[in-house]
């Protein structure tokens, strides 16, 4: 895992605001500000299931499992991603990266279960044979039922919130736009309003939850594919405490 080290920067460089993309910004940035005061227990819980990611990432130097590693890195880097927008207000983008959480995971565990499948995934641009290969190998539906199968109790709970990414955000579904949309009128003219960021209402809470359960999911997913190294330094346990309650 590589995370690019601090820097200090100025609080606002520069005729920073000033345009409506900078403003944009700037108030999303405000936003995660708001929900790290407002939404302590909730930003404490994504705080503390990115700590069980690092954890399981330090503990996974030299495991034969090697390329299954680099999906939960992925997974975890789409976890920050996810967290990033679902706290600044950016509700319905956050559910399109945890999606991407999601399907990591679900790499990874088939990965583990199929190694021999790793070089037909390499090859994916060999040729349009090798494309058309991997389309038809990797369907996360196919992928899904193998999980399903193998571990019932995370297989439902990743169908169930992999379901949810796409109702709310992660397709242009109903729910992903009506939930942010606000209907408004002026004598005989009507107003339609979409929020590109939402403040302290239900999608807010919902995405904040789901952040966290996404998360969740991902992480008792891999402990299905590193379980020795995951009991031996407590994280199995860890990972129990995490979900309850969500």
């Amino acid at each position: 895992m590589a995370i690019n080290p601090k820097r200090n920067f100025n609080p606002h460089p520069p005729n920073w605001a000033s345009d409506s993309l900078s403003e944009f910004i700037e108030t999303a940035h405000q936003n995660i500000f708001a929900t790290f005061v407002n939404f302590k227990p909730a930003f404490t819980r994504l705080q503390k299931i990115d700590e069980a990611f690092r954890k399981a990432i330090d503990y996974l130097h030299n495991t034969r499992e090697w390329f299954v590693v680099f999906f939960i890195l992925k997974a975890h880097s789409a976890y920050l991603g996810g967290a990033r927008l679902s706290t600044s207000g950016q509700t319905r983008e956050a559910f399109m990266v945890l999606r991407g959480c999601l399907e990591a995971a679900l790499y990874g565990f088939y990965f583990h279960r199929n190694p021999k499948k790793v070089e037909m995934w390499m090859r994916r641009h060999d040729s349009e044979k090798s494309k058309k290969a991997v389309r038809n190998e990797f369907v996360i539906g196919k992928m899904l039922a193998l999980l399903e199968n193998e571990a019932p109790k995370a297989g439902k709970i990743m169908r169930e919130l992999y379901e949810r990414t796409i109702d709310y955000g992660a397709h242009p579904n109903e729910m992903g736009l009506t939930s942010n949309l606000r209907k408004s009128s002026q004598g005989s003219a009507i107003r339609f309003d979409l929020n590109y960021l939402a403040g302290d209402t239900i999608s807010t809470r919902l995405c904040l939850k789901t952040n966290a359960q996404v998360g969740f999911c991902a992480l008792i997913v891999f402990k299905e594919v590193f379980r020795e190294r995951f009991d031996i330094m407590g994280l199995t346990d860890e990972i129990t405490k995490l979900g309850r309650g969500l």
